[in-house]
Formats: C-alpha cells, structure tokens, sequence
C-alpha cells in the first residue's frame, strides 16, 4: 500500500507528477483523495455517521473519522473511490448516487508525517429501514452516528463533549451495541475550515 503510486498536486489542484503513498506523506506533498459521508434522516432528526479507525491503523489508531475514505492512486478518477464504501462498510452504493460536496483541502500535521490533502466529498442519505453493514476489521472497528447538529457544534469548536451511538467489532468479528461520550481529541484532527465546509455543504443538501 506504501508503494501505491498517487498524484503530486501544487497548490492549485494541478498535476505535477507522481510519487510513491509513503513518499507523499513523508514529504508533504499535494495528494488527491475521496470522502464519504454517510447521513440518516430518522423522524426529524438527521443523524451523521462515523467510522472508528482499526486499533491496528498505523495513522490515528482507533479515532473517530469520514464514514468511508481513501486515496485515490494516480490512473484514478473520484468515482473510483466508491470502492472504499464497499470495502470498508460493505455497503453497494451506485456513484451516481452520491452528491458532490466540493474539493475541500485539508492539512494534518503531525511529527511523523505531513498530510496536505484535496478531498472530493461527497454525501449520501440513506433510506433504507436496516443498513447491511460489515466492516473491514482490519480498517474499521466500529460504526457510529451523532446527530447532525451535535456534530456540527463538537466539530465547529461550539462544544466540549456529544453522546454518539452505534456498534464495535472485536478480533474475533463479535459484534456489540455502544454509546459514547466524546469530544473533539477522539477524532482525527481535520482543520477546522474542513469541517465548516462540510457542514455548510451538508446544511445546503438538506435544504433542497
């Protein structure tokens, strides 16, 4: 996976050539990848869904993250991330389904790495009863949902603390119901423009 090969982009979202994942990381460099965003409307409460990274993840081990995500190798196109809906939640959802949130940019620096990366975002509201799940354990421990405004006002820095809801799988694929209070130290650290973004973009969906 280290070696998979992705786009070197500038600053203004151009190709500029192509380097191996660990290299782009190490040098942080311009890199394009896709995000899914899961919602749920239940009643009138909107409800925004989290995956929780594997506690095996080299990077930002058993963190609250997108729903599904992944990066998107240099002979690929955003539709191509679709794939990581299926793979990390098991889910069969047609691209053609999703709605487009825009290119969001988003920096993580930490001391092992650097991650400059333009996110294609995209959203997807789920209409079905009961969502056939399963996860790929060795890049997913669990699922959860907050409400939508909670979210917004953990994530926006407008709170300290939300109580989320859903379910884990331990190493022998067990699965058990969770709740949990959380505040914005368990997720991974996506710039604050990232998520005022996504909101607003979500905000405008719903209102449609």
């Amino acid at each position: 996976m280290e070696h998979e090969k992705l786009n070197i982009m500038n600053n203004q979202h151009e190709t500029i050539g192509t380097a191996a994942r660990s290299d782009i990381h190490a040098e942080g460099l311009w890199h394009e990848t896709f995000h899914f965003w899961l919602l749920k409307k239940e009643d009138d409460t909107v409800f925004l869904y989290f995956q929780l990274r594997s506690p095996s993840k080299k990077d930002f081990p058993s963190l609250l993250d997108i729903t599904a995500a992944g990066h998107l190798l240099a002979d690929e196109q955003p539709s191509d991330g679709i794939r990581e809906v299926e793979e990390e939640l098991g889910l069969s959802i047609s691209f053609e389904n999703l709605t487009f949130a825009g290119v969001i940019k988003d920096e993580i620096h930490m001391p092992s790495f650097t991650d400059r990366e333009f996110c294609h975002v995209y959203l997807y509201m789920d209409q079905k009863e009961h969502m056939d799940v399963h996860l790929q354990k060795e890049e997913v421990a669990g699922l959860y949902r907050a409400k939508l405004m909670d979210a917004q006002q953990l994530l926006n820095r407008e709170c300290e603390k939300m109580n989320i809801e859903g379910f884990e799988v331990d190493a022998d694929g067990k699965r058990r119901e969770e709740k949990r209070e959380v505040h914005v130290h368990d997720f991974v650290p996506h710039e604050p423009a990232y998520y005022e973004h996504l909101f607003q973009a979500i905000n405008q969906f719903l209102s449609q």
